[in-house]
């Protein structure tokens, strides 16, 4: 047997198994219970829409006091190893790889 013919009846085989599910479907599907006798819960709701008032945010205080960080925006990596190598960047914390 060669590629050819294995993937040819590979194919075969799984397009036979779906066509008889196919019929299978339509063949029972075609019997099926009404609406009101499945075991299906349907719920309805009674809420009728509100109008609401639209009131805009307040801007946010500014900060009393200043920490650290004098930055916390993204750098580029170019940036990221000038900063590095000028000692700039403050750890709090162990890095594990």
């Amino acid at each position: 047997m060669n590629w050819l013919h294995f993937i040819l009846s590979t194919a075969g085989i799984y397009l036979l198994y779906y066509l008889v599910m196919i019929l299978y479907d339509l063949k029972t599907s075609g019997s099926a219970t009404p609406n009101s006798a499945r075991n299906e819960w349907t719920f309805s709701e009674s809420i009728l829409p509100q109008q609401v008032e639209y009131l805009p945010d307040q801007p946010a205080e500014e900060p009393k006091t200043k920490g650290l960080i004098i930055a916390s925006g993204g750098v580029t990596l170019k940036n990221l190893f000038g900063l590095c190598r000028e000692e700039v960047i403050i750890y709090t914390c162990p890095v594990s790889f």
